[in-house]
């Protein structure tokens, strides 16, 4: 057997089996977003230049100073996942998405694949990205690890590095806590979709934003909480962007949803009360 091919197996097998076990720690706590009556919709941005595609860092700054005036004229707030090192190479750009009242978060220091980093570096990695945005003068609490590829030893190191929410693609219903360590948690946030079949399949605009408002729709009575993805250097692709537009349009009009940032869900989710287990 190929020994990529087998390589790619036993990745399918350990993300599902990841998967079900997240699905076990979400079935065991309440959903603290219950009782709102519309579910809760995030936006969220992975910001990555060069980083994750070799000369995506034009398309990218072109496409967040776009998508940013889209979001101001819905008045959406979403939150913007960036890879550090990028963000040291655009510093106006999260001055951009900061001052607009966006909230930023990690993706990593240069998108490098964190289970694949040994105990000691991927610490320091964590680390060395949150130092890079207080440097910037931005407070980073959240991480979107690159590829969603995330581990025990990935949750461990976000809980003692001080990151209080994590998102990766999921099929859970709801926000929950995944780590607790005395007084500190990291919850999780469930990510349903994102723009990668642009990419991955070759679909069409109108069929990437029928997809968005499907995973929007079979949310009611079903999930309280729904955070949909995009790419910048996907986005910026003739016809996206007029479909991204068209599901803002459709959000904020039509689909009877609340839309806001990770940070602005984690807050609520906190205030609710403690379940009565929680993993750790």
């Amino acid at each position: 057997m190929d020994a990529n091919i087998w390589a790619l197996g036993v990745d399918r097998v350990r993300r599902k089996l990841r998967g079900l076990s997240s699905g076990r720690r979400c079935a065991r706590q309440a959903d603290a977003l219950a009782g709102r009556g519309r579910p809760i919709v995030t936006i969220f941005y992975d910001v990555e230049g060069d980083y994750a595609r070799r000369g995506a860092t034009r398309r990218e700054l072109d496409c967040v100073g776009r998508i940013l005036e889209i979001e101001a004229r819905y008045a959406i707030r979403s939150t913007y996942n960036v890879v550090a090192r990028f963000a040291l190479d655009a510093p106006s750009l999260i001055e951009s998405v900061r001052d607009a009242g966006h909230e930023i978060a990690s993706h990593s220091y240069d998108h490098s694949i964190l289970t694949r980093l040994p105990g000691s570096a991927l610490v320091d990695h964590l680390r060395r990205t949150r130092d890079t945005f207080d440097a910037l003068g931005v407070a980073v609490v959240g991480h979107r690890s690159p590829q969603s590829a995330w581990n025990e030893r990935v949750l461990d190191a976000l809980l003692s590095t001080g990151y209080a929410w994590n998102a990766e693609n999921g099929a859970e219903p709801y926000p929950y806590r995944i780590r607790t360590s005395r007084d500190l948690t990291l919850w999780r946030f469930p990510v349903a979709g994102d723009d990668w079949q642009y990419e991955s399949e070759g679909c069409a605009p109108a069929q990437m934003l029928e997809r968005w408002r499907g995973q929007v729709q079979a949310a009611r009575g079903r999930r309280s909480h729904v955070a949909i993805g995009f790419h910048p250097w996907v986005e910026s692709a003739p016809g996206r962007l007029t479909a991204l537009e068209e599901l803002f349009h459709w959000l904020v009009d039509d689909a009877q949803v609340d839309v806001m940032p990770f940070g602005d869900v984690l807050r609520i989710a906190a205030a609710a009360p403690q379940p009565a287990v929680a993993y750790g």
